[in-house]
């Protein structure tokens, strides 16, 4: 299982978002790039799974950009791979429709589990989460 460059870029675009003000105002996707070092491009990708999946949201304009959608402590790093990949696969066997052993095989509780852990760790972090872990326990912002 590999977690996709897309997601992590999400991820890392959101953090630096909400650190740039982004939890209260318009920032810039050119600010966003630059502090990542992120193409412009790939970011605007990025965003408009994003914006579809109710992450974040856009204003046009001189003072435009991109806010988040909700407190970052509501949003979930589950959330957001499922924003850019859809569900983490952990194995085939996990589903039935991809297993042809699925009904015999007697370990598929074991892929199963495992997806249900990444998935249940992944939903348990917020982006409020991440910030906090940054500033050892303390909220900061850049801006």
């Amino acid at each position: 299982m590999k977690i996709t460059t897309k997601s992590r870029y999400a991820i890392r675009s959101i953090f630096a978002l909400v650190l740039m003000g982004g939890d209260t105002k318009p920032v810039a996707l050119t600010q966003i790039a630059e502090h990542e070092d992120i193409s412009r491009k790939y970011l605007e990708q990025i965003f408009i799974k994003l914006k579809k999946s109710g992450i974040v949201e856009g204003s046009r304009g001189a003072q435009g950009g991109y806010v988040l959608a909700r407190n970052p402590s509501d949003i979930r790093l589950k959330e957001v791979i499922y924003a850019m990949d859809g569900p983490v696969n952990i194995s085939d066997c996990t589903q039935e429709e991809s297993c042809d052993n699925f009904s015999s095989c007697g370990i598929n509780w074991l892929w199963s589990g495992l997806k249900k852990t990444v998935d249940d760790y992944l939903d348990n972090i917020t982006i409020q989460d991440l910030k906090r872990q940054a500033f050892g326990g303390k909220d900061a912002n850049l801006s």
